[in-house]
C-alpha cells in the first residue's frame, strides 16, 4: 500500500515537470534562422488593406537600422504583411491550393491581428512570423516589430555565445 502511495507521488511530479517543460517550450519565441540574422536588405510586401502599417513598418525598420529597404529583386528578405482578408488572384484553370505552402489554414490570421513574416525572395518559404494586434491600420500594444526585434536581439545573443 505504501508503495503505491510513493508510485503515484512520483508519478504525479514527473508529470508536472513534463508539463512545466512544455510550457516553457511552447512559450518560446520561434528562432531566427541564421540566413535572417546576416540578412542586410528587406523588401515589405504589404497583403492587408492598410497603408499605414506599411508605413509603420517603414519608419520601424529605419529606427531600428538594421535593414535596408530594397526591391524585390534586390533584397534579401520579403517582409509581408498579411491580416488574412487579401485576395489572390488565381489563373484559368488552377484552384486554390488546400495543403502546403500558403493553405488557407497557414494564412489564417485571427481578427483584430495582423501576421508579420519573414520570407525568402527566392523560395517564398517563411523563415519566421509573428502576429500582432492591429485595428484597421492602427498598432495595439508596442510597436509592429517588437516580437520580430526581441527574436532577433535572442538569436543574435545565442550566436555570439557560440
Amino acid at each position: 500500500m505504501q508503495v503505491n502511495e510513493h508510485r503515484r507521488r512520483w508519478v504525479f511530479l514527473l508529470a508536472m515537470a513534463m508539463c512545466g517543460i512544455a510550457a516553457t517550450v511552447a512559450g518560446q519565441p520561434p528562432v531566427l534562422p541564421e540566413v535572417v540574422l546576416s540578412a542586410h536588405t528587406v523588401y515589405i510586401d504589404n497583403q492587408t488593406a492598410f497603408t499605414e502599417l506599411e508605413y509603420t513598418v517603414v519608419l520601424e525598420i529605419n529606427k531600428w537600422g538594421h535593414f535596408q529597404l530594397a526591391d524585390r529583386d534586390k533584397a534579401d528578405l520579403v517582409l509581408v504583411l498579411s491580416s488574412g482578408t487579401h485576395v489572390h488572384a488565381i489563373p484559368d484553370g488552377q484552384y486554390p491550393r488546400t495543403t502546403g505552402l500558403n493553405a488557407f489554414a497557414e494564412d489564417s490570421v485571427p481578427p483584430g491581428h495582423t501576421r508579420i513574416a519573414l520570407q525568402d525572395p527566392k523560395s517564398g518559404a517563411t523563415l519566421w512570423s509573428g502576429i500582432h494586434k492591429t485595428e484597421g491600420g492602427k498598432v495595439k500594444n508596442g510597436h509592429l516589430l517588437d516580437e520580430l526585434r526581441q527574436a532577433y536581439e535572442e538569436a543574435e545573443k545565442a550566436r555570439n555565445k557560440r
